[in-house]
């Protein structure tokens, strides 16, 4: 019993931790000679090889092949396919209000016949385009061979009662362009009656159901019921809701159709670079995915109606095993429970155990002292590694597989620190002194930070207020519950769907509360034994559920902020509590806790200043440059520092690259150097007016995937137009404003403004080429720690143009 005692917490915080990792475990890919009515990987993995086998941007040459390739498969399959081209536009965002993007997109859609043509179809839709510089097998092409994996396997099968239409969208990457074109302007929109999205943002880690509709109760309840080990949970729809990432679903959305959003985000260094490889794919991760789409697909094909409207549900799934969902009337019925329990517990404990509302009050100011201590730790960590720049943020995701486990042992270090020094009363100063030192650090590290600082005056405040006289078990646990509950409240009040993350561990730990008091002051060895293994048993699997919950919001969010891997080690606390003041009765424990912190904090220097490898390749960027309007070519790179093979390439003539800003393509420095003049084709451009209207327009030269027109006029512009159709693009006197047009058409672009009042315009046309100009010298291999991105190994034209007007006078053509 003695061991238990002193041992329970660390047996509990491992075992949990091991069911939890077991639980993000992907399954099994099943082989290419499965039944024919399940999902494959191994069937799937064959078009993933096809598509992901090189970067295939919209506009480029390689996604003519892909785009083959999948009319073939889908035709194969005995799909009615044929392409829907039309104009995806991006509007201006807030954090780029002048900046637009469109593209002529080409997207594929094939359409598996119900036997009632009439009703709603269900659309399962992915994408086939990539960024520059990455083949995608993960990003999307898993999602395109899942995609036309379940189109096989529901073939297999009797007709469905609907249509099943699988779309293959053109251009997400540069902004949603295929998708909106789809859902603003295409006709086949409306026989479309509920989305099933497939995405991904990495190439590892089971597949979650992370967004769903408004009013999706009923469509919920069929995932519940229908996917194979789902994974999903309301606190992670509730956020993705209100946070500025989009995928293809968002514009479904936006159209009032309800569905559900699939994605798998484990290993991101492999999101958006050369390393998502067909052979990088963790084929278990595109089976899960697999495994939870097409039961739902199926379900939905076969209905006879599709799930109408009810309300919202809070769920999530139990360690991957099933999924817990009920209406946000049951969120209040458990926090109704769990606050009766503590009351109760409240009410045995001053009375039968002698607590003291004070102590109570200590117990609360001890554990929001714990919770800030978390938070700041982690804050620094994170502030020390810096991500500032996409270059720093990828070389710390390359050392994620360290970065997790130091940010979770650096957590259990410090909150069992507190908890001693919470039990034993000491530690005043201590923490005074740490905390000041902490919360400057983290002001030295990246300007001043009044986050790092304003933890750092919370928790020397909390330690003066809990500190300097020990407090007991029942002081600190109810404390801790009490906090809880006042927060799962305003959660479940405020944003219903987050609850489930916090009410589940408290009426957990009120449950166990509630019991141990029951029976509390029984002299039998039994109960006392029964007791700890109740106490065990729970807090191993509080531990395990939120570990799971901890690492898939560490993958999503984590190397952002490091410290929202802190709420999960607040929330396991109270279940962790009677182990630990346990524990902290042993004579050595403040020792074992400082070496867990400790310990957590190596590992997070480690993947802090860890080198890169061939397996965890750097960002590496190189293009050439040639500016037509003055004569002038250079090899550049944005990146913030420059690796050993960037500066060779771009030391091609010999002169040392420097910082510069070259505007109105760069507006911030980026490294550049001269080098030789080559020849490359022009884009055509003009600049005049008709009448008011300001006309300006573009031939792309052969070959550009992407032709940009910059203008900085010198009065704001009104009604801008693009090919004669209204489009968003603000302008401002003085001020850049961009359109990026992906997959130009070879006919030209046409970008139109009325401008009455006399003024002046600066244009600017920017094509984006495949490859180095011909005659370019040899360019040397990357190393095997360096990886391409962004426009690398490319060549990006510049020319320019003016025109100035009279109010009443129309000007010429001038380039």
């Amino acid at each position: 019993m003695k061991t238990i005692r002193l041992l329970g917490v660390w047996i509990c915080l491992l075992l949990g931790l091991a069911i939890a990792n077991l639980a993000l475990r992907t399954p099994a890919p099943l082989p290419a000679n499965a039944p024919a009515d399940q999902f494959s990987a191994g069937r799937a993995m064959v078009d993933v090889r096809a598509i992901g086998a090189k970067p295939h941007p919209i506009g480029s040459a390689e996604i003519v092949r892909v785009r083959d390739h999948l009319m073939g498969r889908a035709s194969g399959l005995g799909l009615d396919v044929f392409v829907r081209a039309g104009e995806g536009v991006r509007d201006a965002a807030k954090w780029s209000p002048r900046a637009t993007a469109v593209g002529a997109v080409q997207n594929i859609v094939a359409t598996l016949a119900g036997t009632d043509p009439q009703a709603p179809a269900v659309l399962v839709m992915s994408h086939y385009d990539t960024v520059h510089n990455s083949p995608g097998a993960a990003d999307d092409s898993a999602g395109v061979a899942a995609a036309l994996e379940i189109a096989r396997a529901l073939k297999a099968g009797p007709p469905p009662a609907r249509d099943v239409i699988f779309l293959f969208t053109d251009g997400e990457e540069p902004g949603l362009l295929g998708a909106e074109a789809f859902f603003a302007r295409d006709p086949l929109r409306e026989h479309v009656g509920v989305v099933i999205n497939m995405e991904a943002r990495g190439d590892a880690g089971r597949a979650a159901m992370f967004q769903t509709g408004t009013d999706s109760g009923d469509l919920l309840r069929l995932y519940a019921g229908t996917a194979h080990q789902p994974t999903a949970n309301s606190l992670a729809a509730a956020v993705y809701q209100r946070m500025p990432n989009d995928t293809d679903f968002t514009h479904a959305l936006r159209a009032g159709l309800p569905g559900l959003n699939f994605a798998f985000i484990d290993d991101q260094l492999a999101y958006h670079t050369p390393l998502a490889t067909p052979d990088h794919l963790n084929q278990g991760s595109l089976q899960n995915l697999g495994d939870q789409a097409l039961p739902v697909v199926r379900a939905l094909a076969n209905g006879a109606a599709l799930p109408a409207k009810a309300p919202d549900l809070i769920y999530s799934d139990v360690l991957a095993l099933g999924l817990v969902a009920y209406p946000v009337w049951g969120g209040w019925v458990i926090l109704g429970l769990a606050g009766a329990l503590i009351v109760f517990t409240g009410f045995r404990a001053l009375t039968t155990f002698g607590v003291k509302p004070l102590e109570i009050l200590r117990g609360i100011a001890g554990f929001l002292l714990l919770a800030t201590s978390a938070v700041l730790a982690l804050h620094l960590a994170g502030r020390l590694i810096g991500i500032a720049d996409q270059q720093r943020y990828y070389a710390v995701l390359g050392q994620f597989n360290v970065l997790l486990p130091g940010a979770g042992i650096l957590l259990i270090g410090v909150c069992l620190s507190v908890l001693i020094l919470q039990a034993r009363g000491t530690g005043r100063m201590w923490i005074t002194v740490i905390a000041a030192l902490l919360g400057g650090a983290c002001s030295l590290v990246g300007g001043f930070d009044p986050v790092g600082l304003g933890m750092a005056g919370a928790v020397i405040v909390l330690a003066w207020l809990s500190l300097g006289r020990a407090v007991g078990v029942w002081g600190a646990w109810l404390g801790a519950l009490l906090v809880l509950l006042a927060l799962t409240i305003t959660t479940q009040a405020l944003l219903p769907g987050g609850s489930v993350m916090l009410a589940w561990p408290l009426l957990a730990a009120s449950l166990v509360a509630a019991l141990v008091t029951a029976v509390g002051g029984t002299r039998d060895r039994r109960v006392a034994w029964l007791m700890t293994l109740v106490v065990c048993l729970v807090a191993t699997a509080v531990v395990a559920q939120l570990g799971s919950w901890g690492a898939w919001t560490f993958a999503g969010v984590g190397l952002m902020e490091p410290a929202v891997l802190a709420v999960f080690a607040i929330l396991a606390a109270p279940a962790l509590i009677p182990l630990a003041f346990d524990f902290a009765a042993y004579r050595w424990s403040p020792i074992f806790a400082g070496v867990a912190a400790v310990a957590g904090a190596g590992l997070l220097i480690h993947a802090g200043i860890g080198d890169s490898g061939p397996t965890r390749p750097r960002l590496a960027e190189a293009s050439h440059l040639a500016d037509l309007s003055m004569g002038t070519a250079w090899r550049v790179s944005p990146q913030p520092r420059l690796d050993p093979w960037s500066k060779v390439v771009l030391s091609d003539g010999g002169a040392a690259a420097a910082l510069k800003a070259y505007p109105p393509l760069y507006r911030e420095p980026v490294w550049m150097a001269p080098t030789a003049v080559l020849s490359v084709e022009r884009p055509v451009l003009t600049i005049n007016r008709s009448g008011d209207r300001l006309l300006i327009r573009a031939l792309p030269s052969p070959g550009a995937e992407v032709l940009t027109l910059r203008l900085r006029p010198s009065l704001a512009l009104s009604e801008p137009r693009l090919n004669g159709r209204p489009l968003v693009l603000p302008t401002t006197a003085g001020e850049w404003s961009s359109l990026s047009y992906h997959a130009p058409d070879p006919n030209g672009v046409t970008l139109s403004f009325t401008a009455k009042a006399a003024g002046k315009v600066e244009v600017a046309v920017v094509e984006i080429h495949d490859g180095w100009p011909r005659g370019a010298s040899a360019i040397p291999a990357k190393p095997a720690g360096l990886m391409a991105t962004g426009y690398s190994d490319k060549t990006i034209v510049l020319d320019r143009g003016a025109l100035s007007w009279e109010a009443s006078v129309e000007g010429d053509g001038e380039r």
